[in-house]
């Protein structure tokens, strides 16, 4: 199984998507940085994935209303 890869700026635009594919999958993905691998990204092993906890809910709420808490912020 091969690793994917994806740049920085993506990673962190759409973290909580890339982690639950990564779990899901179970496939780990590579973060490269100025086209170098970064840091890699993968599942703990014996993770349930199905299961939604009430973190994961909040950083999904928080990562969809992000541009509103940054503009609440000023």
């Amino acid at each position: 199984m091969s690793t994917l890869t994806i740049g920085l700026a993506e990673a962190k635009n759409n973290f909580s998507r890339l982690t639950a594919q990564v779990n899901e999958t179970g496939r780990p993905v590579t973060v490269m940085k100025n086209n170098h691998p970064w840091v890699v990204i993968s599942p703990v092993r014996g993770a349930q994935s199905q299961q939604e906890t009430a973190v994961d809910i909040a950083v999904d709420f928080m990562d969809e209303y992000a541009d509103v808490f940054t503009e609440l912020a000023q």
